[in-house]
């Protein structure tokens, strides 16, 4: 059922202390992990964050969170696909101005980890912003409902990478995920480093945005791609 325009704010209250709650139940498992359990956890759910071999490096980590969220276009209503450790959450509010940042996340673990087991405390305090709504699902099933022309700026940071997601990365997702922008909204796509799906992901954002442009992490292959004017 899709969400009205008029009780998004109540839906995402709700929303967001289901997801908290969920990721409350495994705090303890959380909690309990050694670093590299950590760390392994985490590279196997997401295909890696930037981090270092073996270990976080939280600077690196958030200079490609920086990359992929575009927080100079975050203002107003953001939304994010893939909550993740709160890379890219931390880089929109540490250089962005959103007013409200929802962020879907389909793991309650990771939440639990994000949460109360981070590597980055900042990463962390983000999540706990006031202007942070978390939404537990699948982007796939909770995107569509929510009301079209409602964010100003989209992050599609879902992981692991699109050839090992490809329905998350489908044309159909990415037009669901346009038609939740305003119309002249901007979007940023983790398009990673497989050629393939750079370009198909290309072809597909330049059907419903006016201008689609990549940037490349500082040492990786990996692109993302920067939408601008939602058609």
């Amino acid at each position: 059922m899709k969400v009205p325009r008029e009780r998004l704010s109540r839906w995402l209250e709700r929303e967001d202390e289901r997801a908290r709650r969920a990721a409350a139940r495994y705090r303890d498992w959380a909690e309990g992990l050694r670093r590299f359990e950590v760390f392994q956890y985490v590279k196997k759910r997401t295909g890696g964050l930037g981090h270092g071999e073996g270990r976080f490096e939280a600077g690196k980590m958030g200079v490609k969170g920086y990359v992929i969220a575009w927080p100079e276009r975050a203002r107003g209503a953001v939304l994010e696909i893939g909550t993740g450790l709160g890379r890219t959450a931390w880089a929109l509010l540490e250089w962005g101005r959103p007013r409200l940042l929802v962020s879907i996340e389909v793991d309650p673990r990771m939440l639990a980890i994000a949460l109360y087991r981070n590597p980055v405390r900042e990463f962390s305090e983000a999540l706990r912003d006031e202007r942070v709504r978390l939404v537990l699902g699948d982007a796939r099933r909770v995107v569509p409902r929510l009301p079209r022309g409602a964010f100003d700026h989209a992050v599609h940071d879902g992981g692991p990478c699109p050839r090992r997601n490809p329905s998350l990365f489908s044309e159909g997702f990415l037009r669901e995920l346009a038609g939740r922008l305003r119309r002249g909204g901007t979007a940023s796509v983790f398009a990673g480093r497989d050629p393939g799906w750079q370009d198909r992901l290309y072809e597909a954002l330049n059907g419903l945005f006016e201008r689609v442009w990549s940037e490349r992490f500082p040492d990786t292959p990996t692109l993302v791609l920067r939408c601008e004017g939602r058609r």
